[in-house]
């Protein structure tokens, strides 16, 4: 048997190619009315809305309890401008020791702002 037969033989036959099947459209999304639009929609709105008034009371009751908590605790707010920086400085202080307990911005911050404060000349043609 030479090596055409046994390959003829061996062959997988082929089918008659088939036409591919008519293209079908993707099936319709699902029918909603505006009715049961207009009615899901208010209940999405409501629930958002009871989330925010139960938020709300939340942030009251905090509130409360950080200005109960401040009257027990003696501080002082001071505020000022750095002169080399020319930003708001806010300072809280211990009415009874003169403590800093904080300084915003703190001093790090402003000693950056002076140090690019001092390089406006070097690095842009204006000073501003």
């Amino acid at each position: 048997m030479a090596i055409n037969e046994v390959t003829m033989k061996t062959a997988v036959p082929q089918e008659p190619l088939q036409k591919p099947a008519a293209v079908t459209e993707a099936p319709a999304p699902p029918k909603i009315s505006v009715q049961d639009f207009a009615r899901v929609s208010a209940e999405h709105k409501t629930a958002l809305m009871d989330q925010i008034s139960s938020n709300l009371e939340k942030l009251d009751d905090a509130i409360e309890a950080l200005n109960t908590a401040v009257q027990n605790v003696p501080t002082n707010l001071n505020f000022s401008v750095d002169k080399a920086s020319k930003r708001f400085v806010v300072q809280v202080t211990d009415t009874q020791t003169g403590e800093i307990i904080r300084k915003l911005p703190g001093d790090a911050v402003l000693a950056m702002a002076k140090q690019i404060e001092s390089l406006k000349g070097v690095l842009f043609d204006d000073m501003f």
